[in-house]
Formats: C-alpha cells, structure tokens, sequence
C-alpha cells in the first residue's frame, strides 16, 4: 500500500514495550468511548480469558517521529481504552495493599505494572513520564488524576474528562466483582495484552497516513482521515499565531461543524464542498489539495467558516423534511427522490447552485437533475464517476461566475434511443428501496394517463401488484413463464389499492382483471381492457409502451 513504512500484527504488549512513547496529536478528537463499547470490549476480554483465545483489535495506524515515538493517527479510543483497565486494575491492587494484604508482594506488582505499560517517575519533579500522551484536552486530566491513581476529579471537568472517569470507574467495579487477589488482577493484565492484537501501519509523514485512511475506508473500515485534517489546520494556526484565542475561537467553529454534519460524514461533506469551487479531487488526494492550498492561519478561518456555512446546505440535501426546503414542496419532493434514487454525485453542484444562484434557478437545476439521474443512473445504470466529474465542472463555474446554462447538462443526458431501450427491459427486484422507485414511476405514469390520484413512495395506501405473482400458484402453470425474467419487470408491476392487493395476490389473471377495473388508477383499470391473457408476450408490450411515454415524462427541454 502505498505510503506505508510497515504493516505488522502485534499483541499490545509488544507496542507498549517497544521502548517509545505513543503521542495523540493535540488536536485530535477527545475520548468519547461510552458505555456500550466499553461493554461490548470487557465482554471480549471475559471470553478470551475464560476459553483462552486471542482477540483481534483492528487498525492501528501511526505515523512515526523518530526512531522511537509514535503519532496515533487512528486507533487512539480502543489504546486509551485498554490502559484505562491496567489503571483499574492497578488501583485495585493498590487498595489491597492499603488494606494490608500482601503489601510485598502486591507493592511489587503495581510498580512493575505501572513502569511497563504506563511509564516512570521522573526523579526530579516526581510527575509519571507516560508511554501514553492524549491529546490536549484529556492529557491533563489523564496526568493528573487517572495515572496518580488518587480521587477522581469530577467538578469543573470537561465532558470528555467525565468519560475518562466513568470508563475508569466502569472497569474497576467490573474488576472488584470478579478478582479478588493482586495475583488474579496481574494474570488478568498479563493475558489481556498478551493476546489483544492490533494491524499496526507505520506512515511515514501525514500526507501518507491521510493515503492510508481512505484506503481502508475504501475496503469498508471506517477511519477518522477528517481528524487528520483537523490537525492540520489546527497546526497552521497554533504554530503561527501569537493569539490563544484563536484556537478556541478555531475549535469552537470545527465543534459547530461536526454538529452539523456528524463526524463519520464529515470527510465526504468536505470533498463535496471542496470539489464545488475546485478541480475535482479524488477521495485519495483530497488532502494533498487542501494542504497544498491552505498554507496560512487566515486561509483555515476562511475555510472552515465558509464550510461551516456550507454544512447546513450538505445536510438539507440528505434530508427531504430539512427545515430549509419548508414552504417550496416541489423542491422537498425531489430531494427526496436524490435519496430514493441514491444519488449523492449532484452535490457538490447542489451546494454551489444555492449558494450562488437564486431559489428559483435552483429549484428548476434541482428538477432537471433528478431527469437527469433518472435517466442516467436509475435506468441505464451508468458510471457515476463519470457525471460527477461533469457535476463538479459546472459547480466550480457556478461558484466562480455565479452562472448556468442548462445545455451543461447535455452531456450527462441520456438520448432517448437508449433510454427507451433500457426502459423497455427494467426490472427492480424486490426490496424497500426499489419498491420506492417503482412506485414513483408507477406514479409518474399514472399522471401522464390521465390519473389524478396523488401517489406517495411512502403511502401504505397505495401498494404494488405483481400481475404475474411472485409466489405463483398452480393456476399460472410452472411452464408456462419464464418466472425469474418476468416478476419483476416493470411491465409486469402496476398501482393497485391496498385493500385490492390483499385479495387478489396470487389469484390467477382472469380473477385479477375482475379486480382491476375497480381500481380508481387509469393505468391498473385499462390493463384488462388492453390484455386479454398475460404472459410474457403482454408484459413486453405493456413495457415497451410504457417506456415510450416514459421519454416523455423525463424530458428536458434544452430549447427553453
């Protein structure tokens, strides 16, 4: 992989003893572990230690200083997390000791456990030289309070310093419950790091770990690659203001940003901001382009304030109900029929477009976009790389010029030979989301037929019938239908009210037609009319009729 220096699985004993220390980055992410992964990581250790297993931990990406110390550029939770229960652990037997039991013995297995994995006095000011450094906001505390092993400081702390205590006091009663001796705290200790195991990567520098991030992000391991970025920008600004204030002024505009947006969207809400005002980055070399662009303290206040204004706009996108399309219902429609559709390739442009351009310009933009995305992603399945790329372009020129023309989108649009006939042959198998799409084209269709019934994807009302069942009964005839080619082919689909449905369902195709001329839909109530028998010469010429007037009904008219 590139950017890696070494990829080795290790047990936490071999890392903690490794003669360096572990440093947090100042500015990255507090500890914010709560109950239920401290529960979910003691009941991994009760089972390894009842059958005598080992347990693996995940990623532990670092970046190396020097020869010795090491940045944890992401693995810091479940690091912290571990050396809180050898803390525990640790008071534990010191009380044990106060208490007068083997006081030798037990004296001896706290100093040896501490100057293992927690670290040395130093002789002069009496302060533990710690193997483990957290970040600026716990490391205090942690220093202070949790490694001194005396009360736990609860007024005036932090939230994340009330989690440091709570984990700490979580453990130790855990501990008491089960352990009663010093002897069984050590083996404890003992066989927890001997067999907690980490995939350590070693980077070099942090251009390679951001590398490293979105590369595991990409096989599905969720890595934090925007707290990299975070201390990055935090870094610019420490290392060359003579003003403290403007980290906290700093940190308290990242706080609102991550409220925005959450922590774990942060990296894409930030591509798709970047990628609208820039040439379009790929995931990977996201952070090269931003470092390579934000080289001052004043060019991160502009950044994360102009993205700050932009979250609230990302998050609306993802959100058909989001208080700011209240009042403009068409504009709340299609928003959420970019999340039916899961199309998430127009945002970068969707952001430049309300930024830039008026309400009015947006909302037709916003319209012909979900043609556009119907035509090119839901029906023809194309490559989403591709119209992104074309996405981004017009965005950077809406931000630059705060113009548009709808013939950008030409390229991107579908020519109707090919949607017509990719139309023609659709199928959507069952499940809730593409019962979502079907719906809404069954919807569409209805309307351009004349049907004046208002269709929602999420009415329970108005449900969807299988002609040709999709649990036939004998009456259909096991050879008489290619069944696995026909179900679910959108010629053979059509509205049907629910109380309907509940009757016919596997019925056979002369009991069905009694029921569809009930049905208060244009489209169901002709199909008797049309369609004598069904079979899969009926479903190919319902289908491709319907996709003739689909053409129709997702059209832009490049014209006006």
């Amino acid at each position: 992989m590139y950017g890696i220096q070494d990829s080795t699985t290790a047990n936490f004993s071999a890392l903690i003893r490794s003669g360096g220390k572990y440093i947090i980055p100042k500015f990255q992410r507090d500890y914010s572990w709560e109950i239920e992964q401290w529960d979910d990581l003691w009941h991994d250790i009760e089972n390894i230690y009842a059958e005598k297993t080992q347990h693996y931990m995940g990623y532990l990406v670092l970046q190396v200083n020097d020869s010795k110390n090491c940045l944890i550029i992401d693995g810091q939770q479940r690091f912290i997390t571990i050396t809180m229960i050898i803390l525990a652990a640790i008071k534990s037997i010191q009380k044990l000791i106060n208490k007068g039991e083997e006081v030798q013995e037990n004296s001896q297995r706290v100093q040896t456990l501490k100057d293992t994995y927690i670290g040395n006095v130093d002789p002069v000011s009496l302060e533990y030289d710690n193997i483990l450094v957290l970040n600026r906001n716990n490391d205090g505390y942690y220093k202070e309070y949790i490694v001194k092993l005396g009360e736990l400081k609860y007024r005036n702390t932090s939230y994340t310093e009330k989690l440091m205590k709570k984990c700490f006091e979580w453990y130790e009663k855990q501990l008491v419950n089960k352990y009663k001796t010093g002897k069984e705290y050590a083996e404890l200790i003992t066989y927890i790091v001997d067999n907690l195991y980490f995939t350590t990567i070693r980077v070099t520098d942090e251009m390679n770990a951001f590398k490293v991030f979105e590369t595991l992000n990409a096989r599905g391991v969720k890595l934090s690659s925007a707290d990299l970025l975070k201390n990055y920008l935090f870094s610019l600004v420490d290392n060359t203001s003579q003003h403290p204030d403007r980290i906290l002024i700093l940190e308290r505009k990242w706080s609102d940003l991550t409220k925005n947006i959450q922590a774990e969207r942060l990296p894409d809400f930030i591509r798709y901001y970047w990628n609208s005002k820039h040439k379009t980055v790929r995931a990977n070399d996201l952070f090269k382009a931003i470092r390579d662009s934000i080289k001052k303290d004043v060019e991160v206040f502009a950044l994360v304030t102009e993205m700050l204004g932009y979250s609230d706009v990302y998050m609306a996108l993802r959100d058909a109900n989001d208080e700011l399309w209240h009042g403009n219902r068409e504009i709340s429609e299609n928003i959420g029929l970019l999340r039916d559709f899961n199309m998430r390739q127009p945002f970068s442009l969707l952001m430049a477009a309300y930024k830039h351009l008026d309400i009015s310009m947006f909302e037709r933009l916003l319209k012909d976009i979900v043609v556009v995305g119907f035509r090119y992603n839901v029906i023809c399945g194309k490559n989403p790389n591709d119209i992104e790329r074309i996405y981004n372009n017009i965005a950077t020129q809406i931000s630059n010029s705060g113009t548009y023309s709808k013939s950008q989108l030409r390229e991107v649009y579908v020519d109707d030979n090919e949607f017509v006939n990719s139309f023609s042959t659709k199928s959507f198998v069952d499940n809730s989301r593409n019962n979502k799409i079907v719906k809404y084209i069954l919807g569409k269709y209805e309307r351009f037929k004349g049907g004046t019934r208002d269709i929602s994807s999420n009415s329970e009302t108005d449900t969807i019938e299988h002609i040709l069942p999709q649990n036939p009964g004998e009456e259909w005839g096991e050879n008489n239908y290619d069944f696995d080619s026909l179900i679910y082919r959108l010629g053979n689909i059509c509205l049907l009210e629910k109380n309907y449905n509940r009757g016919v369902e596997n019925r056979s195709y002369e009991e069905k037609k009694v029921v569809y001329t009930r049905s208060n839909f244009e489209t169901t109530k002709s199909i008797p009319e049309h369609y004598a028998e069904w079979n899969g010469e009926s479903i190919n010429k319902r289908q491709q009729y319907m996709s003739d007037c689909a053409k129709s009904i997702w059209k832009i008219d490049f014209t006006q």
